[in-house]
């Protein structure tokens, strides 16, 4: 298997995703999303309301590991962080995650919550 990683921009309402970026491990594709997060993060300038409580959904191959809403609005369409999960092809191929700047101690737990799904 190889994985990927996504966001969903609920302001645009469209993922957001580096393109052909698979990665051998879970791990990777999780440092990938919270890599991603930063970014989302600094675009709205951190007024995304991260819900750390929130439950891990979805499945192996579609695995959404983190819920946000813009200025904590739960009417609002949500932004997420999701792991897609496809089988390795000899026309896909891997390269190295980008590393999150910075985690809070929250991101921290999260990451390694999703990194456990998998394990």
């Amino acid at each position: 298997m190889l994985y990927q990683a996504k966001l969903g921009d609920g302001m645009k309402q469209k993922g957001v995703k580096r393109t052909n970026s698979f990665f051998t491990t879970p791990e990777d594709a999780v440092s990938e999303a919270f890599a991603l997060k930063e970014k989302i993060d600094g675009r709205y300038k951190n007024k995304i309301v991260w819900d750390y409580e929130g439950e891990i959904t979805g499945s192996s191959k579609n695995l959404k590991i983190l819920k946000g809403y813009l200025d904590g609005d739960r009417n609002s369409h949500a932004f997420y962080l999701q792991i897609l999960s496809v089988r390795k092809s000899k026309k896909l191929t891997t390269i190295s995650p980008i590393k999150p700047v910075k985690l809070s101690a929250k991101d921290k737990k999260a990451l390694e919550s999703a990194v456990r799904y998998f394990n």
